[in-house]
């Protein structure tokens, strides 16, 4: 499953990029059908990844246990202040 996140996100940082072009070039039309492809290829992934139990926000109200469990994404299994976002204990100012 880490590697569905990881495309993820890659594929939503490219959508980020092409917006934000997209912001200045409003009439290019290979930029929107870059847009439009790749959107409908990141809602799949992540119905996909939402479906198999992950959970890509705290904030959605589904899998919230699953998302408290899992690793911070920039962790890959190591393990500095706890292993997991429950178990971190960074205080909150």
């Amino acid at each position: 499953m880490n590697e569905t996140l990881m495309q993820i996100s890659k594929l939503d940082f490219c959508i980020q990029e092409v917006t934000l072009f997209l912001d200045t070039h409003p009439d290019d039309q290979e930029a929107m059908k870059y847009y439009n492809e790749g959107m409908k290829r990141l809602l799949k992934m992540k119905e996909t990844y939402l479906k198999n139990g992950g959970a890509l926000t705290n904030r959605d109200g589904k899998n919230l246990k699953n998302y408290i469990n899992e690793p911070f994404p920039w962790m890959k299994g190591e393990s500095t202040c706890g292993c997991t976002k429950n178990a971190c204990n960074i205080p909150l100012m």
